[in-house]
Parts: C-alpha cells; structure tokens; sequence
C-alpha cells in the first residue's frame, strides 16, 4: 500500500514539473512583451473575458492557446507606424485591347489541339 502512495506522489510531481516547463516559457514572453515583470503580473491578474476569467486562470487550466492569443492581443506600446514611401510609378489608362492582349500572354488559353 505504500509503494503505491510513493507512486502516486511522484506522478503528481512529474506532472506538475511538466506543467511548469509548459508555463515558465509563456510567463517569461509575457514578460518580455509587456516590459516589466510588475506590468505582466497585473496583465495575469486583470479579467480577459466578460466571465471574469484571467490569463493565469487559462494558464491553470493548461489552455496555452488561449493565453498566447490573449497575450498577442494586448497593446504593448512598442508599435512604430511609417508612412509608405511614395511610388515612382506612373499610372497609364491602357485601351481595353492591349489589356486583354498581356493577359492572355501571362496565362495562355488552354487548347484541346496542345493535348492530342
């Protein structure tokens, strides 16, 4: 009887090593995409969803998808908008013909004589 309960003990030990080296991973990219270990502890603890459910409730329930989507959800403030650069293309009105012409030169019309 005890060499089962010792059994059962370092199952639930494997197990839960296991979860950690699930989670330390995505603690530590919440970390480093939210800037501060202060700022990702109150990102785990603050509600996600209109259940009440917060990240560290998905990361206990091993549902890994959810928080990573919830994490690459949240604003992180380091995103940089640049204006596109301007083309130097000119744009030309084509007649209809010449159009029609270059497609067709890009993707030939099948024809049943090229398979006989």
């Amino acid at each position: 009887m005890d060499d089962l309960i010792l059994n059962s003990l370092d199952i639930h030990k494997f197990e839960l090593h296991e979860h950690f080296l699930e989670v330390l991973p995505l603690i530590e990219e919440a970390i480093q995409r939210l800037g501060s270990p202060t700022s990702a502890n109150t990102w785990l603890l603050t509600p996600a969803t209109s259940e009440g459910k917060r990240p560290v409730d998905y990361l206990y329930m091993q549902q890994y998808a959810l928080f990573r989507g919830f994490l690459l959800r949240q604003q992180t403030g380091e995103k940089l908008f640049y204006p596109l650069i301007p083309s130097k293309r000119i744009y030309r009105e084509r007649p209809r013909d010449e159009i029609e012409d270059e497609l067709e030169r890009l993707n030939p019309r099948l024809l049943l004589e090229d398979y006989q």
